[in-house]
């Protein structure tokens, strides 16, 4: 029998409309507020039970139909529950009401509810307000049946200051001037929506404006003076909202969109429906001084908010036990709007070294949860925004489409949204829908990736038949430190193989925990030096590969002769040092299969290889032998960047350029002094001359930083204060954190908590220091200090902030550094902390452990590694 969640609205009263005014005050940072709703009484009662948090709720009356307005005789507060109780002293009958109630608030600091935001008019600090209300942040402007469920209507009035706009959900319906510098602004009723999609935003605003094939009307609003770096925006809408319509076959259904910068935002963006908001460096783009990584970031933001039309807003889940049914198809339909868009890209290859990757690493862990996770209270919901709802949902729809194909599923998808359009649906509508349309037995597969948490590793084993290679496969648990489940997990996994002689793969189903396939090839797997065989090619399966040494060898070989697919060349790469960590295999074989990767020319590819040897720095980071690491790493990096060289050159494209920037970057970072020099020339003729490449800059401040002391630091804090362009604030405080002297990052690290820091950026801080041990020792003891601090700005709110801080502890590999975190934590308990706590103490302990048992192993390879060092 299943428990009624303690935290739901009682369901004998339901809205249907609600007529809201809202009038903030920007010198107070108060609002007052009042509501008219239409409800429906399903039982008769005398209590009606809302949520209402942070509001002092002045007066409420309820009207039956025909009836007269009765006062409430006592109002009572939860704060567990954030909720208010309404006694009205008498009984309600069965029938419609309305129920009206006067209210006031905080316009708070915390980026959640209805907050305030600041921005600079003529060099002074200016005040506006906006709204965040995804999960569970409606209640805190306005009292209101909080849950994704509880759908109704909304008209939205607001009276604001009359040299501002103010912007909602739906368009102006009527606006009418007060007097004495106020207005009042009537919205539009909008359709059947949850309360988390409403929104507002008041502000000083200007806009672009265009109009898509389709008839709407389509806006981005920036704050006086950014108007322009609204366009790469503009015309990424104009491409995804109607190419999204085509291809659910369904249309935008409001009259208009609306996209919008705040300067103040804890997410990236949120998808308020018809109202998008977002940060300023998810949407502007200068064309004179970003980068092409920044603009790919706000293509790849627009693309998965207006993904969220569809999947989130039109049709909406449940309850957030569903949450990836939004998260999860946005993260992945995002990609394909953006590959329509710039196939230059190769988008989904990137999306596999991303979202594919973050979610094997995640997924590996002990503290992980499932796809469909039960969630009851704000602090559990807000903890599974997470690479689970993001990355493994779009990972698994990924699957999907490779066994459905992309036709099938789009019907089934279509199917889905137009039997649930303005309502609600689980996980088991959406499998319902896609067997309905293709009659493939979808939930039987994949069932066990969204009702269990983790994912299989299959050994492989291998025995040589006369005209086969027969192969035994065994599925089990991958779990981040190898330890086997006592209870065995079973998935069904679409085991996929590709051969040194196949043109396409071949398919079977494994369902039970062990399996045989037998390949018939001329060579393969029988140690021929040209022949190979790999698993989940593709890397279409959600599951990794753990090989005998001999196969290791031959995909190697494949790697470095370059017969291997990209795709397959990350997932090999991944497997091997993910395996390695978990003890299936020896951190050597690992080392031996990233050595084949030397000639490597996909930007892809070397997000990974960057990443392997980050780890691998880091854990002999307290050796003072580590010097044949650097070596290797610089001969790694130095034929890619000597290739790409410091300028752009004719016949670039956009991956060459980010790829450009990433090899220079480690290449400098391993310690290659004439690529340290070239930064420190090129940094000192842009502070003398303002000229250097956008593409280049963080590569260049970041050397400049980790190679400077005070003078660099304070060059970059008059780049920092000399800007309003975020993403050049951005770079300036992701690179100030790899400076090595611990004079200057306690400077930074007070800095990070100073008002010249807005509270979004500042986990920015915290993270680029923990990047080296100096810096994450720093930090670390920063945020034990201020722990109460973090708690009060984060906590509550900022969804993933507080998280992201208390996962620079990850980074440590001592077991000295385990026991301070552990202890830490143990004293310090906050609601909404612990899967951080649990993930970021668990990957901590993976660290210890690696290294512990791989330590001497990693110093004798590359200590044995002949290679000459590379100069330049």
């Amino acid at each position: 029998m299943t428990t009624r969640n303690p935290y739901l609205l009682p369901g004998n009263v339901d809205p249907i409309h609600y007529n809201i005014e809202l009038r903030p005050d920007l010198t107070k940072f108060t609002f007052s507020g009042s509501e008219t709703i239409q409800v429906a009484i399903k039982e008769p009662t005398a209590r009606v039970t809302l949520h209402a948090l942070e509001l002092k709720v002045k007066k409420a009356e309820v009207r039956p139909a025909g009836g007269d307005w009765v006062r409430s005789k006592r109002i009572t507060r939860s704060k567990k529950m954030e909720s208010i109780i309404i006694d009205f002293g008498r009984q309600l009958e069965v029938g419609e009401a309305q129920l009206r109630l006067e209210f006031s608030g905080e316009l708070n600091d915390k980026m959640h509810g209805f907050y305030r935001t600041s921005y600079l008019m003529n060099g002074q600090k200016t005040w506006g307000a906006a709204t965040q209300f995804e999960a569970t942040d409606a209640r805190r402007a306005f009292p209101c049946w909080d849950e994704p469920a509880r759908k109704a209507t909304f008209s939205i009035t607001l009276t604001v200051p009359d040299h501002l706009t103010a912007l909602s959900n739906m368009p102006p319906r009527e606006e009418t001037r007060l007097g004495n510098g106020w207005k009042r602004i009537a919205f539009e009723k909008t359709p059947v929506m949850s309360t988390y999609l409403v929104a507002v935003v008041i502000a000083d605003l200007e806009y672009l404006e265009a109009t898509d094939r389709n008839g709407i009307p389509i806006r981005v609003w920036t704050n006086p003076g950014k108007r322009d770096h609204g366009q790469f925006a503009l015309e990424a809408a104009l491409h995804t909202l109607p190419y999204f319509a085509e291809w659910f076959g369904v249309p935008y259904v409001f009259p208009k969109l609306d996209m919008v910068a705040l300067p103040d935002f804890a997410a990236g963006a949120m998808e308020n429906w018809g109202l998008v908001t977002y940060r300023e460096t998810a949407l502007l783009i200068d064309p004179q001084n970003s980068s092409a990584s920044a603009r790919q970031r706000v293509a790849e933001v627009v693309d998965h908010e207006l993904a969220h039309q569809w999947f989130g807003n039109y049709t909406t889940m449940k309850w957030w036990t569903d949450l990836w049914l939004n998260e999860g198809f946005a993260s992945y339909m995002g990609p394909k709007a953006s590959d329509h868009h710039f196939p230059e890209w190769d988008t989904w290859t990137q999306f596999v070294a991303q979202r594919y990757m973050s979610a094997l690493h995640e997924d590996a862990l002990k503290s992980t949860h499932p796809v469909e996770v039960p969630v009851k209270n704000p602090y559990e919901i807000r903890e599974v925004f997470d690479a689970i709802s993001y990355s493994k949902g779009s990972v698994i729809n990924r699957m999907l489409e490779h066994y459905l194909g992309e036709e099938d599923l789009r019907k089934g998808l279509k199917h889905y949204l137009t039997t649930h359009s303005f309502g609600n649906a689980t996980t088991g509508d959406l499998w319902h829908a896609i067997e309905e349309t293709s009659g493939k037995p979808v939930t039987a597969m994949m069932a066990s990736y969204t009702r269990q948490a983790g994912y299989p590793v299959l050994i492989i084993d291998s025995k040589k038949k006369r005209d086969r290679v027969e192969y035994r496969l065994e599925q089990r648990r991958f779990v981040v430190d190898g330890t086997k489940e006592p209870k065995r997990m079973l998935w069904q996994i679409p085991v996929g193989v590709l051969t040194s002689d196949s043109v396409q793969p071949a398919f079977e189903y494994m369902e039970g925990a062990r399996h045989k396939l037998s390949v018939f090839t001329n060579g393969a797997g029988d140690g021929a030096s040209d022949k190979w065989v790999k698993f989940n090619p593709g890397q279409s399966g959600f599951y990794r590969v753990a090989y005998p040494p001999d196969m290791w060898q031959s995909l190697a070989r494949a790697v470095k002769a370059g017969a291997m697919p990209t795709v397959d060349r990350l997932g090999i790469l991944d497997d091997a040092f993910a395996l390695a960590r978990a003890g299936y295999i020896d951190t050597s074989t690992a080392l031996s299969v990233l050595m084949a990767y030397d000639s490597e020319q996909d930007f892809s590819v070397w997000t990974i290889i960057s990443g392997v040897f980050h780890t691998l720095d880091n854990l002999l980071s307290p050796e003072p032998e580590r010097e044949p690491l650097n070596e290797a790493a610089r001969n790694f990096f130095h034929t890619i960047a000597s290739s790409k060289g410091w300028n752009k050159q004719a016949g670039d494209g956009h991956l060459d350029v980010m790829l450009r920037s990433l090899a220079l970057r480690n290449l400098g970072g391993y310690g290659d002094r004439a690529t340290i020099d070239e930064a420190r020339n090129r940094f000192e003729q842009f502070r003398n001359q303002g000229s250097l490449d956008p593409d280049l800059r963080q590569a260049v401040y970041t050397l400049v930083a980790e190679n400077g002391d005070e003078k660099e630091y304070r060059d970059l804090l008059e780049i920092y204060n000399g800007t309003q362009l975020h993403e050049e604030r951005v770079r300036v405080l992701n690179a100030a954190g790899n400076c090595k002297q611990e004079p200057v990052l306690r400077q930074l690290l007070d800095f990070s908590l100073s008002e010249g820091v807005r509270s979004q950026d500042t986990p920015i801080v915290m993270a680029s220091a923990a990047n080296h041990p100096l810096g994450r020792n720093l930090a670390w003891e920063f945020f034990k200090q201020h722990w109460n601090t973090f708690v009060d700005r984060y906590n509550g709110g900022g969804i993933g902030l507080l998280s992201r801080i208390i996962g620079i502890a990850s980074g440590f590999t001592q077991s000295q550094e385990l026991a301070d975190v552990e202890s830490f934590f143990q004293a310090h308990r906050v609601p909404g902390t612990e899967r951080a706590v649990k993930k970021t103490i668990e990957i901590l302990r993976s660290n210890v452990a690696w290294r512990e048992r791989s330590r001497s192993e990693i110093l004798a390879y590359f200590a044995e590694q002949k290679t000459p060092a590379t100069t330049s």
